[in-house]
């Protein structure tokens, strides 16, 4: 059976149903995942830097949703194609608005970049959008509009990709993965819908779009699950909450000492009066972590005290504030540690120059 549609609406048959249903699926998810956004951007307004970033992804979500749930009403409960084609350019135009803005407010991050380039490009062609969505109530443009808007891909999916790169370089661990994963999901959405415009539709047949909103749906999936665990703007900025890292050897003995703000500024440094007290607090409290053999995180003054002890060895990082990925960072250093100097720790006679290549195991792990 040949379909006419996308040339003639409704589109009738037996991909109608299945159709309607994937569409109404990745409506609700991509709502869902706006909605979680929405949410963290009013209850966890923390800072300014936070709300931007939850800004933007509610933005690209919402955006996102509307288009989607306009083309189901085009496809479905439209009887002329003047009328489908209209509620494709407000499809169009609902997602360049969410893009835009998750553009706009992303791009405001430092760590992303300095010059507001993608803003700009996709700007002007957002503008240009506008006004063909103006100009085609009074002039007929055909399939024109849609050609021109699937060219938004082009920034979008760039900056994506940059702001993707970015965020890989200053995670570390499996965070790294998370936007690997990320990325993934991205390209399968947007696989996902350039196989649904009309082009692909004429040429390929009804299958294809079928198996195109399968990739919409996965990669809206793929991209809300992951998105919403990478890692916020503290977390990426960890370096600077650095502040000193011990390792002390059972029975309290302290048998290394790292200087992050040193080892930056590559000067040296003496050691300050909250450092040393808080070593003093860790090793009162050093029997208790011993115990229980998990890492701990202490309050003490304005610092945070972060420690894990192994067998031999307990390593403590005091930083400026309480992160996520500090919890990853020494655990990773004291498994380092460990199996560097698994032939030494057992029988060490107390010479901390013996600990010296740890500086070299901490700068791989940090870098």
């Amino acid at each position: 059976m040949i379909l006419a549609y996308p040339d003639s609406v409704p589109l009738t048959g037996p991909f109608r149903l299945p159709l309607m249903l994937l569409n109404i699926g990745i409506v609700i998810a991509a709502l869902n995942v706006a909605l979680i956004y929405i949410k963290k951007y009013v209850t966890l307004r923390d800072s300014m830097k936070g709300t931007r970033v939850h800004a933007a992804w509610a933005s690209l979500f919402l955006g996102y949703a509307v288009m989607i749930l306009l083309y189901l009403v085009g496809a479905l409960y439209t009887t002329t194609m003047d009328q489908r084609y209209l509620l494709l350019r407000l499809g169009y135009l609902s997602a360049a608005t969410g893009a835009f803005f998750f553009i706009y407010y992303i791009e405001q991050l430092a760590y992303i970049a300095r010059r507001r380039v993608f803003t700009t490009l996709f700007g002007i062609l957002y503008i240009a959008l506008i006004a063909m969505t103006v100009i085609a109530f009074f002039v007929d443009l055909d399939t024109f509009v849609q050609f021109f808007a699937t060219s938004f891909w082009i920034p979008n999916l760039g900056f994506i990709f940059v702001y993707i790169y970015k965020i890989n370089r200053l995670s570390i661990g499996k965070l790294r993965r998370l936007s690997v994963l990320v990325a993934l999901g991205f390209s399968i959405l947007i696989l996902g819908i350039l196989g649904s415009t009309d082009v692909i539709q004429r040429s390929l047949g009804l299958g294809v779009r079928l198996i195109a909103d399968v990739l919409q749906l996965v990669g809206i999936i793929m991209v809300g699950w992951f998105s919403s665990k990478l890692p916020s703007w503290k977390e990426l900025e960890w370096e600077t909450a650095l502040d000193s890292l011990y390792i002390i050897y059972k029975g309290g003995v302290l048998a290394y000492e790292y200087d992050f703000i040193e080892a930056s500024r590559g000067i040296g440094q003496a050691r300050t009066s909250v450092a040393v007290s808080a070593l003093e607090a860790v090793r009162l409290l050093l029997n208790q972590a011993a115990k229980s053999g998990e890492l701990k995180v202490i309050d003490f003054k304005d610092k945070k005290l972060f420690f894990e002890s192994g067998t031999y060895i307990t390593v403590v990082v005091v930083a400026s504030q309480e992160l996520d990925i500090l919890d990853f960072i020494v655990g990773k250093i004291r498994k380092e540690i460990e199996k560097a100097f698994a032939d030494m720790l057992p029988t060490w006679n107390g010479d901390s120059n013996e600990f010296m290549p740890a500086t070299t195991i901490i700068s791989r792990i940090l870098s």
